[in-house]
C-alpha cells in the first residue's frame, strides 16, 4: 500500500518550522557578554567607567554633557540616558583592553531624540528615533575577531554638531558571540523616570544664615573643603583627557559651588581651597582640621566635610561611629566658624547597603549640631541601586559631571532654590 502524497501546502509549513527551528537555534547559540571594568560591567554598574568626554578644561567648565540612568531600555532594567547640549563632543570612552576572542565585535541599542550617527574608529552606523541595533564587527573598526584590539579605550562618537539640545540612550553594551544576533530577547521599558528634589536630601539651610547675608551683601568669603579623595579630585577627568592636570581643581564640587553662586548673586569673591586625602577617614581627617582648616578659615567662612566612604569602607567601621567622628570635626571647625555643611559619602563598596541608617544619622547630625547636611548617598540611592552608578568614574569617584551634580545639590541651601534630579 502507498504512503498519501503531502501536499504543497503541509510541505511548505513543514520548511518553515524547520527554517525557524534553525534560526532559533543559532541565535540561541549567540552569546552576549556586558563589557565594563573591574567586573563592574555596564550592565550592573550602568554608566560607571564609560564616561563622557568633556573636551577641554575651559569647554568642560560648562559641562555640555549630561547623563543619568534611566529605566527606558530593552533589557527591563536600567539603561544610560546622555543629554547633550551645545558645544558637546558627542564622545563617550571606557577604558577597556581585553575583548573575548572569537567574538564578532562591539554591540549595543540606542534610540535618540533626532537621527544621528554613531561612529567608531571612522566607521558610521546609524541611531533612530527609535530602538536600533548597532553592530561594529571587528574587521569593520580595524582590528580581528580572534585578537580583539582597540587600544586602551573604546571611544563611540555621537555625531554633532549640537548647536540646539539633543540626546541619546544606551544599552545592552557589550560583545557578541560568535556572530552578532540579528533579533536578541529583548525587554522594553518606558514611562517617566522617578525624580528627587534637593529638599529632599537636604537639611539645616537655617544654620547657613550668615553665609546667606554674605552672599547677598556680594561680600568675599572662603569655601573650605576638608574630605577623601572626592575632595581630592581622583578620577575627576576620566574619559575627559583633553583636561589639564592644573584645570581639576575648578571642576571639583567645592569650586563648581563657588561658581554656580557668583553667578547667581553677581559677583566675584568666594575663593575655593581644597584639603583633599584620598584614602583617608574622618578619624584620619581630626589629624590636620586644626592645620588645614581652624587655621586657615577665617570667622564666618564655609566649610565642608566630606567623609564616610572609607570610613564605611575599608576601615569597616560602623555608620554610628563615621557620625561620631564628624561630631568631632564639627566640634573643632566651630572655634573658628559655624557656617558648616556635612556631606554624606558617593556610592560604592558596601555604602549602599548602609544608605537608609547614613540618611538617619545625617539628619540626626543636622539637628544635634545645628549644622547643614546634604545626602549624596540618597541622591544617588533613591531609585535603588542599579541605578545609583551613573554619577562616577568608578566606585566612589564622580568625574567632572558628578561633581557638577553634587554642587548643585549643595546650591539650594544658599540660594532657596531646589532643583530636581534629574532635570
Amino acid at each position: 500500500m502507498s504512503s498519501p502524497v503531502p501536499s504543497l501546502g503541509a510541505i511548505a509549513s513543514a520548511l518553515i518550522a524547520m527554517s525557524s527551528f534553525c534560526w532559533s537555534a543559532t541565535a540561541a547559540e549567540v552569546t552576549f557578554t556586558s563589557i565594563g571594568m573591574d567586573q563592574e560591567s555596564f550592565e550592573s554598574h550602568t554608566g560607571m567607567w564609560f564616561r563622557p568626554d568633556q573636551g577641554t578644561g575651559v569647554q568642560a567648565a560648562a559641562v555640555p554633557t549630561r547623563v543619568w540612568a534611566t529605566k527606558e531600555s530593552v533589557t527591563g532594567g536600567v539603561a544610560l540616558k546622555c543629554v547633550f547640549d551645545k558645544g558637546a563632543t558627542g564622545k563617550f570612552a571606557l577604558e577597556k583592553a581585553d575583548y573575548p576572542p572569537g567574538s564578532a565585535g562591539i554591540t549595543f541599542y540606542a534610540k535618540a531624540s533626532r537621527p544621528m550617527k554613531a561612529v567608531v574608529n571612522n566607521v558610521s552606523a546609524d541611531v533612530g528615533t527609535d530602538w536600533t541595533k548597532v553592530d561594529f564587527a571587528w574587521d569593520k573598526i580595524g582590528t580581528t575577531a580572534d585578537k580583539p584590539n582597540l587600544g586602551w579605550q573604546f571611544v563611540v562618537t555621537f555625531q554633532g554638531p549640537f548647536d540646539e539640545r539633543a540626546w541619546v540612550i544606551i544599552d545592552r553594551l557589550g560583545v557578541e558571540s560568535p556572530s552578532f544576533d540579528p533579533a536578541p530577547t529583548l525587554d522594553k521599558q518606558t514611562g517617566p523616570d522617578q525624580t528627587i528634589s534637593t529638599a529632599d536630601i537636604t537639611a539645616g539651610v537655617e544654620h547657613l544664615a550668615k553665609t546667606v547675608a554674605r552672599l547677598k551683601a556680594k561680600q568675599p568669603f572662603k569655601i573650605i573643603a576638608l574630605g577623601d579623595s572626592v575632595t581630592a579630585g581622583a578620577q575627576i577627568k576620566r574619559s575627559s583627557w583633553g583636561v589639564k592636570d592644573n584645570e581639576t581643581v575648578g571642576l571639583l564640587y567645592f569650586s563648581q559651588l563657588a561658581r554656580l553662586l557668583e553667578k547667581q548673586f553677581a559677583y566675584q569673591g568666594i575663593t575655593p581651597v581644597q584639603h583633599g586625602h584620598g584614602g583617608w577617614t574622618a578619624k584620619q581627617g581630626l589629624g590636620v582640621v586644626d592645620a588645614e582648616v581652624v587655621a586657615e578659615a577665617g570667622p564666618d567662612d564655609l566649610v565642608i566635610l566630606e567623609f564616610g566612604a572609607n570610613d564605611m569602607g575599608w576601615a569597616k567601621i560602623a555608620p554610628a561611629d563615621w557620625k561620631a567622628t564628624v561630631k568631632q570635626l564639627i566640634d573643632r571647625v566651630k572655634t573658628k566658624t559655624d557656617q558648616i555643611i556635612v556631606l554624606s559619602p558617593t556610592v560604592g563598596g558596601d555604602i549602599p547597603k548602609h544608605a537608609a541608617d547614613i540618611t538617619t544619622l545625617l539628619m540626626q547630625l543636622s539637628q544635634e549640631e545645628k549644622v547643614a547636611v546634604v545626602d549624596i548617598t540618597k541622591l544617588s540611592m533613591y531609585r535603588g541601586e542599579p541605578f545609583a552608578w551613573a554619577l562616577l568614574a568608578n566606585q566612589f569617584h564622580p568625574d567632572i559631571l558628578g561633581h557638577l551634580v553634587m554642587a548643585e545639590a549643595i546650591e539650594p541651601l544658599l540660594t532657596g532654590r531646589p532643583r530636581t534630579y534629574p532635570e
